[in-house]
């Protein structure tokens, strides 16, 4: 018969929950509840089996139960597309010239954005963000 020391159930708890705090996925805090539920099992005196068995019953209720919670803390989470479609109806200047053949650089708040235009636009004109198109901003003159 194996023995499963009390501390290696909290040692395993605690690196789990300090593990989930850069992943963020859940996955590593059910397995860490799940240890921490096995220890308690251990400090009442439960054989080694019946640790085991609470350590992967509590992980996978666990699971089952953050699923539903992790998708909808990660589900309003930024996106890049919307955060490129916030500069719509911005005004910005030019500081690199922008022609209909080549892409300029303007700064908008500070960013630097590469823009494109159907017009020649100078550099220090100032120009208004019409669409987003992949990576660039179509921008016309104001």
């Amino acid at each position: 018969m194996f023995i499963i020391q009390l501390e290696f159930w909290i040692l395993f708890a605690a690196t789990c929950l300090l593990l989930e705090l850069v992943s963020a996925g859940f996955y590593l805090m059910s397995v860490g509840i799940g240890s921490a539920s096995a220890a308690v099992a251990n400090y009442i005196g439960f054989d080694p089996t019946t640790q085991l068995i609470v350590f992967v019953i509590v992980t996978i209720i666990c699971l089952i139960a953050s699923r539903p919670l992790a998708h909808h803390l990660t589900a309003g989470g930024p996106d890049v597309k919307v955060a490129a479609e916030r500069l719509i109806g911005e005004e910005g200047i030019v500081t690199e010239p922008i022609d209909p053949e080549n892409a300029g650089m303007i700064k908008i708040s500070g960013e630097e954005w590469r823009a494109i235009s159907n017009v020649d636009i100078g550099v220090r004109e100032k120009v208004i963000v019409e669409e987003v198109k992949g990576v660039k901003l179509k921008v016309i003159k104001k």
